[in-house]
């Protein structure tokens, strides 16, 4: 019995250590199950769930942990991840102030309780709870990386870098703090217009994170679908029985854009925002129609049944009559679902697919520049971003070519510059009478949960070119995404 214990719990850990959540559940579950007094893996089984956007699941797990330890502030902390995930600030908020009550010192709850008070547009208050905290001597790099993410917003750059060049000067901090620590200064530095600096710091981080992304299997996943989805084999496949036009999917490359489209459509009183859903890569890997392991992708869709895809489309409507069951638009804003359009097409009959594009330098760099904390392995290598950004053109233009009346293109630019008409544009396609609240987005109190939240609660304003300071590091990015050189 313990060898076998031991055998699910080493399994769970590989997995949970490759980020590959949905491996760790079924072993987690089974050790849960044959030691349930025991809260840790109630917890550790609750945050798997988490990271697969399993809400409700991981809540109820979690929500055992506490139950047989209410006084572990890292319960809490989980609790408070979903809630943020979900949207629900306050919540979170009040999730991170019980943690505080079990053990105000407690760093990771001081962290995140600032976080969220900043992403609650508070940076003063954010700023308050550390230096309250190094005023009752807790002070540690977790809480100066802390600060380094609102310092700026109040005026205390310069004490952000001070902070954070100690941080990134110790030699005992591990890898994924010091990358975010070193996301955080280079974006410090960037803001001072210390450019040399800045990009140095970010080339540092970026090579800090588990090299996980296979450049060849990717093109051959993309290359497969353009061979295999094609306009007779689509002509051929089954439909769901039950419309779709209720949907509305948004796709692009990562900081293209979704996350404010997204707000634009969700600050309508008849839409829904539900963020970056994974229920349609989940979909596409249960069918179990992919070539490569693990793609989450279909390469055989003349292998679907009527059945596989009026189940698939019954389960997802499920889900989203539960988040939103009055509205008559729901938005699912997860970018990587620019690989499912042809599943999307035979599952929803009549949704809509908005494609956000955006500058390819811009779009890539701005990538490069984000801690994403390794959930997208080609962010921290701008060869692998060109790669998938070419990818990402090529899938989009052959969907439009099988499904052109339901893709719309929207480029960030033309939104910036034409708001309004854009705005319009966009309304009418989804099928939104017109509101005026739509232009005043950044005024709604929705909160996104991605690097976005800061950009979605500001009027538009152009951001194209923003990265011409960096232009003698991109070169080679320029080349590889076949651009012509700088002027």
């Amino acid at each position: 019995m313990q060898a076998q214990l031991a055998k699910l719990a080493a399994e769970a850990q590989s997995a949970v250590e490759r980020a590959d959540f949905g491996r760790a559940i079924k072993p987690l579950q089974e050790l849960a199950r044959a030691v349930p007094g025991e809260p840790d893996l109630h917890f550790r089984l609750g945050m798997c769930h988490a990271h697969l956007g399993q809400h409700a699941e991981g809540r109820a797990s979690i929500d055992r942990a506490v139950r047989l330890k209410p006084d572990e502030p890292k319960f809490y902390c989980g609790l408070a991840f979903i809630s943020r995930r979900e949207g629900k600030i306050a919540k979170a908020q009040k999730e991170m102030d019980r943690a505080l009550e079990a053990n105000p010192a407690h760093e990771p709850s001081l962290k995140l309780k600032a976080e969220l008070l900043f992403f609650a547009d508070d940076a003063e208050g954010a700023c308050r709870v550390i230096e309250e905290a190094n005023a009752a001597g807790v002070s540690s790099p977790m809480l100066d990386i802390a600060f380094g993410l609102f310092c700026a917003s109040i005026g205390k750059a310069q004490d952000g870098i001070r902070r954070l060049e100690a941080v990134v000067a110790s030699p005992d901090l591990a890898p994924r703090p010091r990358a975010t620590a070193l996301f955080r200064l280079a974006a410090l530095y960037d803001k001072v217009k210390r450019f040399d600096d800045a990009w140095d710091a970010y080339v540092r981080a970026n090579s800090l994170g588990p090299k996980r992304f296979n450049a060849p299997l990717n093109k051959a996943s993309a290359e497969r679908i353009i061979d295999t989805w094609t306009p007779d084999v689509v002509a051929r496949a089954p439909r769901a029985r039950r419309a779709g036009e209720r949907l509305v999917f948004i796709v692009g490359m990562s900081r293209s854009g979704t996350s404010l489209v997204e707000q634009i459509v969700a600050s309508h009183p008849k839409a829904y925002g539900a963020g970056e859903l994974l229920d349609m890569i989940i979909i596409a890997n249960e069918l179990r129609l992919s070539d490569f392991p693990a793609a989450g992708q279909v390469h055989h869709p003349e292998r679907l049944s009527q059945l596989a895809v009026d189940d698939a489309a019954r389960r997802y409507h499920e889900m989203a009559s539960k988040r939103a069951p009055g509205a008559a638009k729901f938005t699912d804003k997860n970018p990587f679902n620019y690989q499912h359009i042809g599943l999307i097409h035979l599952m929803f009959p009549g949704a809509k697919v908005i494609w956000c594009r955006r500058n390819p330098i811009d779009v890539c760099v701005s990538n490069y520049f984000q801690d994403f904390e390794d959930s997208i392995p080609f962010a921290s290598d701008l060869g692998h971003l060109a790669l998938m950004h070419r990818l990402h053109e090529q899938l989009m233009q052959h969907w439009q070519r099988l499904f052109s009346g339901m893709i719309m293109e929207l480029h960030y630019d033309d939104l910036v510059d034409h708001q309004e008409a854009k705005t319009r544009d966009l309304l009418s396609f989804i099928g939104l009478p017109w509101d005026e609240r739509c232009m005043r987005f950044y005024e709604s109190d929705r909160i996104t949960v991605t690097a976005s939240n800061d950009q979605v609660r500001k009027p538009l304003y152009k951001s194209s070119g923003r990265y011409s300071p960096y232009e003698k590091h991109l070169a080679q990015l320029r080349k590889d995404l076949g651009l012509a050189p700088a002027e």
